[in-house]
């Protein structure tokens, strides 16, 4: 009887939670509601390095432009996690090979490691402001990729609203970080621009000075209509 009980919890249960609305966590890397998916903060896995703050959102979940954002860590982290952008790093998202995804959704903050003092000419307009640019690459199982990037300016004060687009691909100011004081923080957004395309990678870089990224991501939601 208990082993009946188990399979029926096994197989019935992820299905009750997507059907109530209730993200469904799928293989620890994402968790799903409906036709969106939120990269998992169980493990370091994916957001393996520290971040600028603390572990400390408010709730599990944010939602901004109507996205929903997976943001805190798990519980023994003391701080909200980034992914790993460091050392010239390109992250490859993990998805399955041959998916459908139409809508990559980052929250994302500066790297508070950087500054102009790397840099002998920009060192000039002070040492409290960041230019970066985010770019995800669309791989495509035939073979072709399309890049999209966004132009991010770091600060450490509130830019206030703003935002900025292009063919697809768009970065709003969301005002102050929740968890860091007097640091902004952005929603930025690609749309694949082959849809319906069956991807094979998805990949996510930063600008650098030497091996330093400016940008800190730690939340990532992907819009796709395929079960991963």
């Amino acid at each position: 009887m208990k082993k009946i009980l188990s399979v029926i919890a096994t197989v019935f249960l992820p299905l009750a939670l997507f059907f109530t609305g209730l993200p469904v966590c799928l293989a620890g890397e994402w968790e799903r509601q409906g036709d969106y998916y939120y990269l998992s903060k169980d493990t370091r896995q994916n957001f393996s390095l520290p971040g600028a703050g603390p572990n400390q959102f408010a709730h599990k979940y944010l939602k901004y432009d109507g996205i929903n954002f997976l943001v805190r860590g798990a519980s023994n982290w003391i701080d909200y996690g980034r992914l790993n952008l460091e050392g010239n790093n390109i992250f490859s998202l993990p998805i399955s090979a041959g998916i459908k995804v139409e809508e990559v959704h980052f929250l994302a903050g500066g790297n508070y490691g950087n500054s102009y003092e790397h840099d002998g000419l920009m060192r000039l307009y002070g040492d409290k402001y960041f230019y970066a640019t985010l770019t995800v690459i669309f791989v495509y199982e035939d073979g072709v990729y399309k890049e999209m990037s966004v132009p991010v300016f770091w600060d450490w004060f509130s830019l206030g609203p703003g935002s900025w687009s292009k063919d697809g691909a768009r970065i709003k100011s969301l005002g102050e970080n929740p968890v860091r004081k007097k640091c902004s923080m952005f929603h930025i957004s690609f749309t694949n621009p082959r849809k319906d395309e069956p991807v094979k990678d998805i990949l996510v870089m930063d600008s650098w000075i030497a091996d330093r990224p400016f940008s800190d991501v730690f939340a990532v939601t992907l819009k796709s209509g395929d079960v991963f």
